[in-house]
């Protein structure tokens, strides 16, 4: 992975989203070679909610999907957006939220390509499509043409 990509969102992501990335709460980085993962966990629990309107309110995000999942056990919504490719960036952000609809851990996904980046996004997209309840999705080929 390009460490300078790492730095660079490390340096950029606490202006760009104040509220969601913190550059005192990084817990981890870790890398896979096409992609690396950055792991920030609140330090005061946020509404899904409001994490969306964050996100939203960014014009270099687009939210790919929100949606509430249901198990025996469990209920929370997960939410993801990414970086407009026009915009020079790589990186989609997953954040997920229990029963009480409160995050308190983001995860950072930088990558190295932007194939990479698009394959990620649509299985990302597939497989959280299939796990309960569409708040918000971006269909399939709004998704593509970001990337032609």
């Amino acid at each position: 992975m390009n460490h300078q990509q790492i730095d660079m969102f490390r340096t950029l992501g606490p202006t760009i989203l104040p509220r969601l990335i913190d550059a005192g709460c990084l817990d981890c980085i870790d890398d896979y070679g096409d992609y690396a993962i950055l792991t920030y966990n609140l330090a005061k629990p946020l509404p899904i909610k409001e994490a969306l309107d964050d996100m939203e309110d960014n014009m270099d995000l687009n939210v790919l999907y929100h949606v509430e999942t249901f198990s025996a056990t469990k209920r929370g919504e997960h939410c993801c957006a990414y970086s407009v490719p026009t915009s020079g960036r790589m990186y989609k952000l997953n954040a997920q939220a229990g029963s009480d609809k409160m995050l308190d851990t983001v995860y950072v996904y930088i990558f190295d390509s932007l194939e990479v980046m698009l394959e990620s996004l649509k299985s990302d997209l597939a497989q959280h499509l299939r796990r309960g309840i569409v708040i918000s999705k971006m269909d399939m080929s709004r998704l593509v043409a970001d990337f032609m």
